[in-house]
């Protein structure tokens, strides 16, 4: 049992299958890739995710009806898997517990050509189901973040100030690491607990950022060729010119540091990359 961590415990277990009413072995457990925030367990075929003490059922359980709105649309969409009395999110031990369908698949490249271009028209795809959706509002969030002075950039927030665009719901932190991919196609995408309403172009931005190999580059030739698919697949966001896509970019960025620093991320290399990134594309 100690490839589980202490997060999948018995006391979890019981709960799962209490809840949804299916069998749990939690001998044939197996953890997942990824959780950096959350660890996710497949149980057969389903996953049991379980989140961090700060993270409200209310949020998880809106962000949890976000993406079940996404699947009514959007067959790679992965939604959470209701409870006997259909709530999203049980409470186990203080951490949130989340029950999803099994998807096989590995996880997403964006070195890879191909995918790059599926993901720029899946996001397209997307926020188009999700522009006339309404959930009523959105439940606070209090996501943690650490000052991050050696980022203060007074010509940054006045122009995000000044950024104006209409708001819908969008997934929230669409990247590689949550899509999964069989036989060469994007087949799911998962983690939906960042979703929130926003400017599409603030995601657009920041997926083309992750799936144009920006970090890695300090390029925008790939981003560019990202937003030129995304738009030609007919996307809620409107054209974003250089001076938006790299704002919005560095904004990420900051936001992304500041949570890492504040969960005690320790990847210094990462953030040094980052940090220059956030330099590099100062317009």
């Amino acid at each position: 049992m100690d490839h589980l961590g202490t997060w999948l415990t018995e006391r979890t277990a019981s709960a799962v299958a209490a809840a949804w009413r299916i069998p749990v072995d939690l001998a044939g457990a197996r953890r997942l890739y990824g959780g950096q925030e959350s660890l996710a367990y497949r149980l057969g075929d389903h996953v049991v995710r379980v989140g961090p003490r700060w993270r409200t059922d209310a949020d998880l359980g809106w962000s949890g009806s976000v993406a079940a709105a996404a699947a009514r649309e959007v067959p790679e969409a992965v939604a959470p898997v209701p409870t006997v009395d259909a709530r999203f999110v049980i409470r186990v031990d203080g951490r949130p517990v989340t029950l999803w369908p099994f998807v096989p698949g590995n996880r997403g490249d964006d070195a890879d050509p191909r995918q790059r271009e599926q993901a720029a028209g899946l996001l397209a795809r997307l926020h188009r189901a999700l522009a006339t959706a309404d959930l009523g509002p959105t439940p606070a969030r209090t996501v943690p973040a650490a000052p991050v002075p050696d980022l203060a950039d007074d010509e940054l927030d006045a122009w995000l100030a000044s950024f104006s665009r209409p708001r819908q719901l969008v997934h929230g932190d669409f990247y590689a690491a949550n899509v999964l991919v069989r036989d060469g196609r994007i087949a799911a995408l998962l983690d939906w607990d960042e979703a929130r309403v926003d400017a599409p172009e603030w995601e657009l931005a920041g997926a083309a950022w992750e799936w144009g190999a920006g970090l890695d580059t300090l390029d925008l030739t790939e981003a560019g060729r990202f937003v030129e698919r995304y738009l030609a697949g007919g996307g809620t966001a409107t054209g974003i010119d250089d001076t938006a896509l790299r704002q919005l970019i560095r904004a990420r960025i900051r936001a992304e540091v500041a949570y890492d620093r504040a969960t005690l991320d320790d990847d210094d290399d990462y953030q040094d990359r980052q940090l220059a990134a956030f330099r590099a594309l100062r317009p």
